[in-house]
């Protein structure tokens, strides 16, 4: 994304400019999370499936809903792709606050082309996958909130 604002949005005749609505953010950050997810940034801690080989676990084990469940203290938060139109503004960032602690930007990773099967990735790098993370995690809360930005350490 830009780092400035659009000529509506920078000059306050956008009335959606000044913050997105719940609905909206979710919508978004759905979007952002899936190609987060398809290109492989969060295989190093919470797996993936292969047609092939089934569920290979992360870092994180098999039970991520129990991670979650010591962790946030929330339940009813996966999959994220069918449970994120459903959170509150308290999930959101909550859940981007987890993701940020695990997200790793694979570094070596094939695509198992059968059945559409994705990427298979090897190696990481979390602290890239940190700063790009915290980069596009920042554009969409400051549009929300206006806060100045998601801090060095991953919190809001």
């Amino acid at each position: 994304m830009r780092d400035k604002s659009y000529y509506s949005v920078r000059t306050g005749k956008n009335p959606a400019g000044a913050s997105l609505d719940l609905a909206t953010l979710l919508r978004v950050l759905r979007g952002l999370h899936e190609a987060w997810e398809d290109e492989g940034y969060f295989q190093e801690a919470f797996g993936y499936d292969c047609v092939d080989s089934g569920f290979t676990p992360g870092s994180l084990g098999k039970d991520i809903e129990a991670v979650l469940l010591l962790e946030l203290r929330k339940t009813n938060l996966l999959p994220f792709r069918s449970r994120i139109e459903s959170y509150t503004e308290d999930d959101i960032f909550d859940v981007l606050e987890f993701l940020y602690e695990h997200v790793s930007k694979p570094v070596d990773r094939t695509y198992h082309d059968w059945s559409e099967c994705g990427w298979h990735c090897s190696t990481f790098d979390r602290a890239e996958g940190r700063a790009e993370f915290r980069d596009k995690s920042t554009v969409y809360y400051d549009v929300r909130m206006r806060a100045t930005n998601f801090q060095q350490m991953g919190r809001f």
